[in-house]
């Protein structure tokens, strides 16, 4: 998905509902921090929350926090939008020496022993499986797999991965953020921060039918068994 700069969605400035869905969309999504984020009126915000609502962006938690507010989290829609490039869109070449640095970063991250998940599969999709010469960005989504089996040794990764993040100054903006860290941390490593990288969450795309897509790292056959509704093509069928 990709962001024009003066594009509207549910009548509000799509970058700036955009970044309000990156800090907010986990499960902060209220009325409080739209008229906050958003510098509307309550009904304003109940109103843009009506909208996003009819347009499946977000979903009702099942958990409320304050009974006297009703929170929302984002929805598929919702992360897609999350996710949004606003940038300019990258030549083929480009998005090619992306990829292939990407997946020497998955060959690096299974090679370290201290992270909790290593990378089970990555399957490429979107844009990069057409012929277009340039793209709006790069669709990826990777499977991680746990290492541990335990809840003591799942201990001991989440200390780790959070003493790691805490030394280099990094600061969680909920509990959410924190508990998630361990997986969180591997898929920032793999993005390192780069925008021609489009994420997608692995168990998103499971749900999309009649995806195109291509495994460019795991086992194609067991991946082909997990998206039943897809088609799997080989990169050669492209260029």
């Amino acid at each position: 998905m990709r962001l024009n700069r003066g594009d509207r969605i549910a009548g509000v400035d799509g970058l700036q509902l955009r970044r309000y869905f990156q800090r907010f969309g986990s499960e902060q999504v209220n009325y409080a921090t739209v008229m906050d984020q958003l510098s509307v009126t309550k009904r304003q915000a109940e109103k843009l929350l009506t909208e996003l609502l009819k347009l499946e962006m977000i979903s009702r938690c099942e958990f409320q926090h304050d009974k006297k507010m009703v929170s929302y989290q984002t929805t598929i829609r919702g992360n897609a939008l999350k996710m949004a490039k606003a940038g300019k869109p990258v030549t083929r070449a480009s998005a090619e020496e992306v990829l292939r640095n990407f997946l020497d970063r998955v060959r690096a991250v299974n090679g370290r022993q201290e992270l909790a998940h290593s990378v089970e599969s990555v399957v490429v999709f979107g844009s990069y499986l057409s012929d277009a010469k340039r793209l709006n960005d790069l669709d990826i989504a990777v499977e991680l797999r746990a290492k541990w089996h335990d809840d003591a040794s799942f201990q001991n990764y989440r200390n780790a991965s959070l003493d790691r993040a805490r030394a280099r100054g990094r600061r969680f903006r909920n509990l959410v953020e924190e508990v998630c860290w361990p997986q969180l941390e591997v898929v920032s490593i793999l993005k390192n921060r780069s925008r021609t990288i489009s994420f997608c969450e692995w168990n998103s795309l499971l749900l999309m039918e009649g995806l195109r897509y291509c495994v460019v790292f795991g086992n194609t056959r067991r991946v082909a068994g997990l998206l039943k509704s897809g088609r799997c093509v080989e990169l050669t069928e492209q260029h």
